[in-house]
C-alpha cells in the first residue's frame, strides 16, 4: 500500500512539474494562430518521421537481442521488440518505470530472468547516454558559438548570479575539456574500484560491483560474436533519432531552410531534454527546443509549433503501439501479432 501512494505521488509530482515547463515554455503567446499553424503543417513529413521512428525501435530490439543472447538466452525478436514498446508506454507515466517494466514483461514471456535483463537494460541507458555525450561533442565542434550561447542564455535564464563566470568558461577552452570530463572520470573510477576490491563495506560493494557490472557489459560487447553489427545497430537507431527531428523541420516554413548541420544542434538538445525525469520529456522539450530554435532566428511561437508537433507525433506514436504491446502481453497465446 505505501508503495502505491508514493507511485501516486511521484506521478502527480511529474505531472506538475511537465504542466509548469508547458507553461512557462506557452506563456505570452497567441494559442489560437499556434494551433493554426499545427493544423496547416505538412504532414508527409510528420508521418515520414514515424516510420522513421518505427525503424529505430526495430533496430533498437535486435541491439537488446543481441546482448540478451549474449547471455546465453534466445528470444525472439518480436517478443522482445514488443517489450520494448510496453516499456516506452510505461515510462509515460512514470519515468523510468519503462526500463522494469519492459523486463518483466520480456520475462514472463521467455521465462528469462528479471535481473539478468535488468543488467542488459542498464549498459543500453549507459551506451544511450554516451551517445548522446558524442553528440553533445560534435554539436560542439561544429556549433561552439551556437552552442555556447544557448549555454550562457539557458544558464542566465535560471541562475542570474552565475552568469559571468559561467560565461568566461564557456568562452575558453575549459568548456570543451569540462564535457570530456566524464570519459576521463569514468576511466578513472574503474581504477579505482578495481583497487578498492578488498576492503569493502557491504554498502561500497554494491556500487562497485554495479559499476564493475556495466564494465564487464561493454566488455562483453567487445567480445560479443559479431560485435560489429550490435556498434552499426547504434549507430543506425541514433541517425533515425536525428533523421526524425531533421525530417520535421519541413512541415512547417518557419523551420524549412534549415540544414542537416542545424538540425543535429537542434536533435542534441531535444535529446538532453528527453532524459529529463519527466513523463516523456513533457514541458522541458518544448521549452528546450523552442529556445534553441531562436538562435537560427525562428520566432519563439513556430519554435512551439515545430516542438508541440515532433513531440505530440512521437507520443501518440508511443500511446499506440504500447497500447498494442499491452494486449500482446495480456495475451496468453504466444504466436499472436
Amino acid at each position: 500500500m505505501k508503495k502505491k501512494i508514493i507511485s501516486i505521488i511521484k506521478y502527480v509530482v511529474l505531472l506538475a512539474i511537465g504542466v509548469g515547463l508547458m507553461y512557462l515554455a506557452f506563456r505570452g503567446n497567441d494559442l489560437k494562430k499556434m494551433l493554426r499553424d499545427i493544423e496547416s503543417a505538412n504532414y508527409f513529413w510528420v508521418f515520414l518521421s514515424l516510420f522513421v521512428s518505427i525503424l529505430a525501435y526495430i533496430s533498437r530490439a535486435m541491439r537488446w537481442n543481441m546482448l540478451i543472447e549474449s547471455l546465453g538466452y534466445k528470444p525472439k525478436v518480436r517478443n522482445t521488440y514488443w517489450a520494448l514498446l510496453f516499456g516506452y508506454f510505461a515510462n509515460l507515466a512514470i519515468p523510468r518505470l519503462g526500463e522494469v517494466s519492459r523486463c518483466g514483461a520480456l520475462s514472463r514471456k521467455e521465462k528469462i530472468p528479471f535481473n539478468e535483463l535488468l543488467g542488459t537494460v542498464v549498459i543500453e541507458r549507459v551506451i544511450d547516454v554516451l551517445m548522446l555525450f558524442l553528440s553533445l561533442i560534435l554539436v560542439a565542434i561544429l556549433e561552439f558559438d551556437l552552442l555556447k550561447n544557448f549555454a550562457v542564455r539557458a544558464f542566465n535564464f535560471h541562475l542570474y548570479p552565475a552568469h559571468s563566470s559561467f560565461l568566461l568558461l564557456v568562452n575558453s577552452w575549459k568548456f570543451v575539456a569540462l564535457m570530456l570530463s566524464p570519459l576521463v572520470l569514468l576511466i578513472a573510477l574503474q581504477i579505482y574500484f578495481r583497487g578498492q576490491q578488498r576492503n569493502q563495506t557491504a554498502s561500497f560493494k554494491k556500487i562497485s560491483d554495479l559499476f564493475l557490472g556495466i564494465i564487464r557489459g561493454f566488455q562483453t560487447i567487445l567480445m560479443m560474436k559479431d560485435n560489429w553489427k550490435f556498434i552499426a545497430h547504434t549507430f543506425f537507431i541514433w541517425t533515425m533519432y536525428f533523421i526524425v527531428s531533421y525530417v520535421c523541420f519541413f512541415s512547417i516554413p518557419a523551420t524549412s531552410n534549415l540544414t542537416a548541420k542545424d538540425g543535429l544542434f537542434i536533435f542534441a538538445i531535444g535529446g538532453i531534454g528527453m532524459t529529463a525525469p519527466v513523463q516523456g520529456g513533457f514541458g522541458i522539450y518544448h521549452l528546450l527546443i523552442s529556445q534553441a530554435l531562436t538562435l537560427f532566428g525562428i520566432p519563439l511561437s513556430d519554435g512551439l509549433v515545430f516542438a508541440t508537433i515532433v513531440h505530440t507525433a512521437q507520443t501518440m506514436l508511443v500511446l499506440l503501439m504500447g497500447g498494442i504491446s499491452v494486449i500482446y502481453f495480456l495475451n496468453p497465446n504466444k504466436n499472436n501479432l
